[in-house]
C-alpha cells in the first residue's frame, strides 16, 4: 500500500510539472533551486514539505508502467534526456511562499530559483520527440 501511495504522489507531481510545459507564467510547483548541489536537492526533497525531489528515470518509468510509453521508448527517452545533460532529478517547490511567489529572480539562467521547463523544457519534450512519443503525461 505504502509503495502505491508512494508511486501515486510521484506521479501527481509529475503530472503537475510536466503540465506546465506549454504554460507561459510559472507557479511555485514549477520552481526549482538551479544552485543548490544534488546532495542539497535530495535533502531537501526528502526532510521538507515544501520541496519534492522527482527522479527523471522514474518520472519516465512510471509513463511506460501506465502505457504511455512503450519500454522501448520509455529506454530511448531517457537516453536522450542523459544525452542532453540535463538534470537526473529535480527538487521542485510544492508550496509558493508570500503572494504565491516562491521567492528570488525566476530567469532560467542557472542561478537561484528558475522554473524547469524555462531551464530544460528543450531536453525534456526533445527526448520524447526524438523516440516518437507524443511527450509527457
Amino acid at each position: 500500500m505504502h509503495r502505491s501511495a508512494s508511486r501515486l504522489g510521484k506521479s501527481v507531481a509529475l503530472t503537475a510539472v510536466l503540465g506546465l510545459a506549454t504554460a507561459t507564467g510559472a507557479a511555485a510547483h514549477e520552481c526549482f533551486n538551479a544552485s543548490r548541489s544534488e546532495q542539497g536537492n535530495m535533502k531537501a526533497g526528502a526532510n521538507s514539505n515544501a520541496w519534492f525531489t522527482l527522479l527523471v528515470s522514474e518520472a519516465i518509468g512510471g509513463d511506460v508502467a501506465d502505457g504511455v510509453l512503450t519500454p522501448q521508448q520509455g529506454e530511448c527517452v531517457l537516453a536522450e534526456y542523459e544525452a542532453s545533460g540535463a538534470p537526473s532529478s529535480f527538487t521542485i517547490k510544492t508550496r509558493a511562499g508570500r503572494d504565491g511567489v516562491v521567492g528570488g529572480p525566476n530567469d532560467a539562467d542557472g542561478h537561484g530559483i528558475d522554473h524547469v521547463f524555462a531551464a530544460y523544457g528543450d531536453a525534456i519534450g526533445g527526448a520524447y520527440a526524438a523516440c516518437g512519443a507524443g511527450g509527457p503525461a
